[in-house]
């Protein structure tokens, strides 16, 4: 059997940061070593609680076990904090049904084990504890402070032991939390702009094609009672194709309120009428199947004083600064040639959705022989 991927999230639960962890929790191909939290779709207070909360739900207890979580920095490098309760709720997960309270018993031992240590020391020890041979996929889908502090602190580390770093945050030609802005880069442009120019891959999944993967009606029907458990009927019969109005498990009700509870906020703020945008999770989907996207590497720089642009990811696509690119005329395949005078993002352009859909449901599936939400009576 091929190797599983061993992967670092960093995130800030938000709901989408729930689709991320429960799909890293269950797919093969990932081997979660660790979470970290930062600011952004609530306080760090918010998103850490809300991290072990989705940990405890989503895997077995083995895995809720040997994961670890960790509270990274509450606020940006420079900027004010500024976090999305209009989007996620004032706790980050707003409208969610069945998950564990913050004051469970597993929640608060999870989060006393390390209490008080240091993300981005545990990043590190994480990479260094790889066999030789292998690297650590690093995948950041809030605020990138955490990641940025990393890449500068262990330049040497990272060029070693991690392969890549997978990203979601930034656009091209589009923003969600300005006119050219996307949220997770805009709260703390200059931490993006720091790991863009680190001598890692770095692979950005940017509202382009987050805002392909929407989580319509029909993937909900799907979510709440797979096709498995529904009876054997004749394609002729109206009841064949009826929309189920109750959850199969605990953890699909859990899971349908989670998404219902987005698409509503989506809908109201941004008009998203199909469904909400599940971002984060095309992260994890990438490592474990980059055959479901398209994408090209660019020279990307994030804007750190535009009046009204700061937090703009700026994607040259028609390669204006060619003549900068120094490292990577010397050497496309280097390291250095990803960092400051390289093209230095692969951003993802395209995904096959259905296939996408269909790895969400299956992970789902995994995860409803393991969950203890299962479990309760």
């Amino acid at each position: 059997m091929p190797k599983r991927i061993p992967v670092w999230l960093d995130c800030d639960p938000g709901h989408d940061d729930a689709v991320a962890i429960l799909m890293a929790l269950q797919l093969p191909d990932i081997d979660l070593k660790g979470i970290s939290c930062v600011f952004g779709n609530a306080s760090l207070d918010n998103t850490v609680t809300n991290a072990a909360r989705c940990l405890v739900a989503f895997g077995s207890p083995e895995q809720a076990q040997r994961t670890p979580i960790y509270a990274g920095v509450a606020k940006p490098l420079i900027r004010l904090v500024r976090h999305d309760d209009e989007i996620h709720g004032e706790d980050g997960l707003g409208g969610v049904e069945g998950l564990p309270a913050r004051d469970d018993p597993a929640v608060v031992a999870k989060l006393d084990e390390t209490r008080g240590k240091s993300a981005v020391l545990a990043m590190a020890d994480a990479a260094r504890s790889l066999p030789d041979g292998e690297q650590l996929a690093l995948v950041a889908t809030g605020a990138m402070t955490n990641v940025a502090l990393f890449v500068s602190m262990f330049p040497d580390l990272v060029r070693d032991k991690v392969a890549q770093v997978v990203v979601m945050g930034g656009a091209e030609g589009r923003g969600n939390r300005s006119p050219t802005a996307e949220f997770n880069i805009l709260i703390d442009p200059h931490a993006a702009s720091i790991l863009f120019d680190a001598e890692v891959p770095v692979v950005m999944a940017p509202l382009n094609v987050t805002h392909t993967a929407l989580f319509r009606p029909h993937d909900n029907h799907s979510l709440l009672v797979p096709p498995s458990a529904l009876p054997s009927l004749p394609e002729t019969t109206p009841d064949a194709t009826a929309s189920p109005s109750k959850a199969h498990t605990p953890l699909r009700h859990t899971l349908s309120t989670l998404l219902t509870f987005f698409a509503k906020t989506y809908a109201d703020v941004f008009a998203f009428d199909e469904g909400p945008p599940v971002h984060d999770a095309l992260c994890i989907a990438y490592l474990a199947r980059p055959d479901l996207f398209k994408g090209k590497r660019y020279r990307v720089d994030v804007e750190l004083q535009g009046e009204h642009t700061t937090g703009t990811t700026v994607v040259d696509l028609w390669e204006y600064k060619k003549d900068e690119l120094v490292e990577w005329k010397k050497d496309p395949d280097s390291r250095a040639s990803w960092g400051r005078f390289g093209k230095n993002v692969f951003v993802l352009e395209e995904l096959d959705v259905p296939e996408f859909w269909k790895l969400f449901q299956q992970t789902v599936d995994a995860a409803d022989k393991v969950s203890p939400l299962n479990a309760q009576k």
